[in-house]
């Protein structure tokens, strides 16, 4: 009897896995029904269908990259931009797709500075961004192993310059391991926050407080990349690359 119940037990959970694992499985073939609509030039037959896939839950940097491609070639640049950006935040590692990225870039109206940072601002950023989560973890799971490993020799250990080595190398991988701790709660947050997002508008008018009658700051074009910091009742707070704020309307962006 109780090997029955953990049979039926174990079919139990197969069952989802299976059904699950086909229907990424059958997706997947779908959206390559888009990968041959775009080989033919059929762009919009192209995006109908990766638009349908992602619509139903399935995503990645892969996808969102062919995806950027046929908006491309259909001069849609500012879902070209938000595609390569969504790539990008999938694989960080996509040389492609950063390289298009920048090319539709340059094909956009509005062209600012990014405001000058420090070196070590510019790093950090970097770090937090052009790595991903996961390896964060990967790497914060290897330093705890090995911090463990050295401070359990340096309580356990009998040899007195072994356990001044593992002392020093304690320090040092501890170290190492709260600055890997602090990019990974760091990168998790920024890429679960998405709090960057492309102007879809041909051109929004940034206002200096979320209502209509509000003073206009600045006019930006489809393309741009913004910051939002706040939300309000159908109004975002947006920053620019220069460090510019204000408010536009929540439909005028669209989140990465």
């Amino acid at each position: 009897m109780k090997k029955t119940l953990i049979i039926l037990a174990t079919l139990l959970l197969l069952v989802p896995m299976a059904q699950a694992a086909s229907t990424v499985h059958i997706k997947e073939l779908y959206a390559r029904d888009g990968d041959s609509c775009y080989r033919m030039g059929d762009y919009e037959g192209a995006i109908a269908i990766y638009e349908a896939v992602i619509a139903d839950g399935f995503t990645s940097a892969e996808l969102h990259y062919n995806l950027a491609g046929a908006y491309y070639r259909t001069d849609d640049m500012p879902r070209a931009i938000l595609n390569y950006e969504r790539a990008l935040r999938l694989k960080p590692s996509m040389k492609d797709a950063r390289e298009n990225l920048e090319l539709a870039q340059s094909k956009t109206v509005d062209h600012i500075d990014n405001l000058p940072q420090l070196f070590i601002t510019r790093w950090i950023n970097s770090l937090r961004t052009s790595v991903t989560p996961a390896a964060w973890r990967i790497l914060w799971l290897i330093l705890l192993a090995l911090t463990t490993a050295a401070v359990l020799t340096v309580v356990l250990g009998r040899d007195t310059r072994l356990r001044r080595w593992a002392l020093g190398i304690a320090v040092g991988v501890g170290i190492l391991f709260l600055c890997s701790s602090a990019f990974l709660i760091s990168s998790t947050h920024w890429r679960n926050a998405h709090s960057e997002a492309i102007v879809m508008q041909q051109s929004v008018a940034v206002k200096g407080s979320p209502e209509n009658r509000s003073t206009d700051k600045m006019i930006l074009h489809a393309g741009t990349r913004v910051h939002i910091s706040e939300s309000l009742s159908g109004w975002d707070k947006i920053t620019i690359a220069d460090g510019t704020s204000g408010w536009c309307p929540s439909d005028a962006i669209e989140r990465i």
